[in-house]
């Protein structure tokens, strides 16, 4: 099996997972008696959990040789945490639950972006074709577990969440090692290689585009977190719901396979730029609750906001970071822009949701526009 393969399977079955529960993991708290309130903080505490465990883990890799290591436990403890949500419907067990599911999953996806990452430079596998079979996996996720919930209700969710999560750990196995001669490796410190990732991350252009790519992350909260229920209470089925996700994740796989042609010739900061002007026209739209026929139209920008956004940033750090910081700076960029960005927007979501209904777009939408004008300052400075 070649090494792509292998990589591209371990993308597969973490987004398959993903694509249940970034879809319909709100719907199954509202099954277990969960207000939108209370929901924020259930999905806000597992992105702040990824926040700070994320570069803790990270940092443990020195050398992208460590990282398959650090995947397979991850896997295995998330596997063991959704287990655990079987038997429980208090909130309060919900919110410590996240924190113990977002500390395992912190390094799931920086740590494989980053392994990616070196078998790039080594020109053994491309990121965006390889990446492209997560959000591939993510189409079948929210398609099949959608259609699970809608035959059979929301507790399917964790049945499927579980069984993905036993995908992911199997998987974890075939990852492939980045062998280097010890000689190249630096005796460092866990701690040191942290603070270095941390100030390369600090250096103002660096800051600059993870600030950019923050918004951009922070806008889609409300999306992720409660689009389901905006459209169920609509009267659109879970298979349907399903559907809308699969068919905006659709246009993700398309930019990602053809996107070793076009970062040949647009710069991280005109990549960023176009994913946060996609997410500003996307919200604005949602904002008026569109019907179905619109909505799928709608559902396009999805390739642009979500694709574009991430490709921008890991661009920008493929082309500016030390190999041996790559881990570190990776799950940094990881822990503020998925971890923190979706924390705090998880938390204002469930309190915009409980009282403003769909306006919590037009929220997300101004959160995107200031992302925006600072990547235009970005992008403007860097020609200087």
């Amino acid at each position: 099996m070649s090494v792509s393969i292998r990589i591209a399977f371990f993308y597969g079955a973490l987004f398959l997972g993903l694509g249940g529960t970034f879809a319909f993991l709100p719907v199954w708290y509202e099954g277990r008696g969960l207000d939108g309130q209370w929901i924020g903080y259930a999905l806000g505490a597992g992105a702040v959990a990824r926040f700070f465990a994320g570069p803790l883990v990270a940092a443990k890799a020195g050398h992208p040789s460590h990282i398959p290591r650090i995947l397979q436990i991850a896997s295995l403890v998330a596997l063991a945490v959704f287990i655990a949500h079987i038997p429980f419907r208090d909130p309060l067990i919900f919110v410590a639950l996240g924190l113990v599911l977002g500390t395992a999953y912190a390094p799931l996806v920086p740590l494989t972006d980053a392994l990616t990452m070196a078998l790039e430079r080594r020109k053994i596998a491309q990121y965006g074709p390889v990446r492209s079979a997560g959000s591939a996996a993510f189409i079948i996720g929210t398609m099949g577990c959608g259609w699970l919930i809608a035959k059979y209700g929301s507790e399917m969710l964790l049945f499927w969440a579980i069984g993905a999560g036993l995908l992911l750990a199997m998987s974890a196995r075939l990852l492939p090692q980045v062998k280097e001669d010890t000689a190249s490796l630096k005796p460092d410190r866990a701690r040191r290689r942290l603070s270095d990732a941390l100030l390369f991350c600090a250096r103002p252009d660096v800051a600059t585009a993870l600030l950019v790519t923050f918004l951009i992350q922070a806008s889609h909260a409300f999306f992720y977190g409660f689009s389901a229920l905006l459209w169920s209470a609509a009267g659109f089925s879970g298979l349907l719901i399903g559907a809308l996700f699969a068919w905006g994740v659709f246009f993700e796989v398309l930019i990602f396979n053809v996107s070793p042609w076009f970062r040949k010739l647009a710069s991280p900061q005109i990549l960023l730029l176009i994913g946060g002007s996609a997410a500003l026209v996307r919200w604005l739209a949602l904002s008026t609750e569109p019907a179905l026929g619109s909505l799928i139209g709608w559902q396009v920008l999805h390739g642009f906001s979500a694709a574009m956004t991430n490709l921008g940033m890991m661009s920008y750090l493929q082309r500016h970071t030390p190999e041996r910081l790559v881990a570190g700076a990776q799950a940094v960029n990881s822990s503020l822009t998925a971890g923190l960005s979706f924390g705090v927007g998880f938390a204002v979501s469930g309190i915009l949701y409980q009282n403003s209904g769909a306006d919590g777009y037009l929220v997300a939408a101004a959160v995107a526009a200031l992302g925006v004008l600072i990547c235009l300052g970005l992008v403007y400075f860097r020609r200087g």
